[in-house]
């Protein structure tokens, strides 16, 4: 059992006032007629047992002893969606997760991300020096085209001594833009491939696997409430069990993982807790339900 996934239960949750529609169960044909409109008037609303879940729990992380990540101490997967959870984190950026996967942006990926860039505070560095090199390149590149070419741009005699002046200026500025923006983008582009060929910068790629059944029960408790929610999730704790080059292969074990209804109001989403379960294996699965007993 495990002990993390108690205490999101236990901390996270609070009663809510869930109420099911009247007219959940009518056909479109029945939904718009006037008995319709008479059914949900009048009928009392059926209240849903379902405590509220409150997303910050997931925010808890734990460092990882061999690499030093700061990792998510939870993962999260769809319902409907993919056994795999791929995190993709880089110096100036974190993972984010599509809509039909809306709990798992409230992992503490930012977390890892910080950690990420203490880790290439070595390339963040030498890229900086760089920046500040090739400025003073383009700087100094402008000047001195401005030194060489302006004098004779300054005296040049096809113009009038009234248009000369004017004229000449305008032609040694723009000589000196194009030399500074030229200077600049070709120094930036050798600078950034000299840093990150000496000092080559890391991301971090994770994943978490789902790997079980949903007992007879939970099954049950998903697919009556799958109308109700705009998705379902099952939490599962992932402490040292991520998957990454960084960390040791993980065990393939779950612990009585969580399902979460999410359901969707104005642009809002709030979580529900729906149940806790221990997850089956394809033996007993089939064994528990298709095994028929002798009389």
């Amino acid at each position: 059992m495990s002990n993390q996934l108690t205490f999101l239960k236990e901390n996270y949750c609070r009663p809510a006032n869930l109420l099911e529609k009247a007219d959940k169960g009518l056909f479109g044909l029945e939904r718009h007629t006037p008995q319709a409109r008479t059914l949900t008037a009048k009928a009392p609303c059926k209240r849903l047992g379902y405590p509220e879940f409150d997303p910050a729990g997931l925010k808890q992380s734990y460092r990882d002893a061999r690499s030093g990540a700061e990792l998510p101490v939870f993962a999260v997967f769809n319902l409907e969606g993919s056994n795999e959870l791929h995190a993709y984190i880089g110096a100036k950026r974190k993972s984010t997760f599509e809509p039909t996967l809306n709990l798992a942006n409230h992992l503490p990926f930012g977390k890892t991300q910080k950690w990420l860039q203490a880790t290439n505070a070595q390339n963040l560095r030498a890229h900086r020096l760089a920046g500040f090199g090739y400025l003073a390149l383009a700087l100094l590149a402008a000047g001195l085209m401005a030194l060489l070419a302006g004098p004779r741009l300054l005296n040049e005699p096809a113009f009038g001594a009234s248009e000369r002046l004017p004229e000449s200026l305008v032609q040694l500025l723009l000589l000196c833009g194009v030399t500074f923006c030229a200077t600049l983008l070709s120094g930036f582009l050798l600078s950034t491939a000299l840093v990150n060929r000496l000092f080559p910068a890391k991301t971090l790629s994770v994943t978490a696997t789902f790997d079980g059944l949903l007992p007879a029960a939970t099954r049950e408790k998903a697919l009556r409430a799958r109308d109700f929610f705009d998705n379902l999730y099952v939490v599962v704790d992932q402490q040292n069990r991520w998957e990454s080059k960084l960390l040791p292969i993980p065990e393939a074990v779950l612990l009585d993982p969580l399902l979460i209804g999410e359901k969707r109001k104005n642009f809002q989403s709030r979580y529900y807790l729906i149940d806790q379960f221990e997850l089956t294996k394809a033996e007993d699965y089939l064994v528990a339900e298709f095994l028929q007993q002798p009389d």
